[in-house]
């Protein structure tokens, strides 16, 4: 997998998303709500935002990635204009975490990304270091 450096944008979008993720989290609202938020920059700068929505029916639960997909094909984006995206965990005791981090997307977010642009930079932390990668990048055996 190949990854660049970040750049001014990309540093930006992670304070942003940084700040939503610090300002969304609900410890009381199922023992810690939007833990993870994202973020999505199109080619002309604009940024997208969502939080992850726990359900009491795993199924209905929701990913912060998706979210912020949706948000920005809401206001008119085509999936080829979504140029970045980052996802950030907020620190819990659980996983370890005392600090917010950027935090990879999971298998089916990794999916929805490259479906809707295989060439979306996509921030993740490589050797302790955030760093972009192509979406199609984060499914080497993708096959379809």
């Amino acid at each position: 997998m190949e990854s660049a450096p970040l750049t001014a944008d990309d540093e930006a979008l992670i304070e942003k998303v940084v700040e939503t993720n610090l300002d969304t989290f609900d410890p009381d609202f199922f023992d810690g709500a939007h833990i993870v938020a994202a973020g999505v920059r199109t080619g002309d700068g604009e940024i997208y935002e969502g939080v992850s929505l726990p359900a009491s029916i795993g199924r209905a639960s929701m990913c912060a990635e998706p979210v912020a997909v949706g948000s920005a094909v809401a206001d008119g984006y085509s999936h080829d204009e979504l140029a970045t995206c980052v996802a950030v965990a907020y620190p819990m005791d659980t996983h370890d975490a005392t600090e917010v981090r950027v935090v990879p997307p999971c298998g089916s977010c990794r999916e929805l990304l490259a479906d809707y642009n295989e060439t979306m930079r996509v921030i993740v932390p490589v050797e302790g270091k955030n760093r972009a990668v192509d979406a199609i990048d984060l499914l080497p055996t993708r096959t379809w």
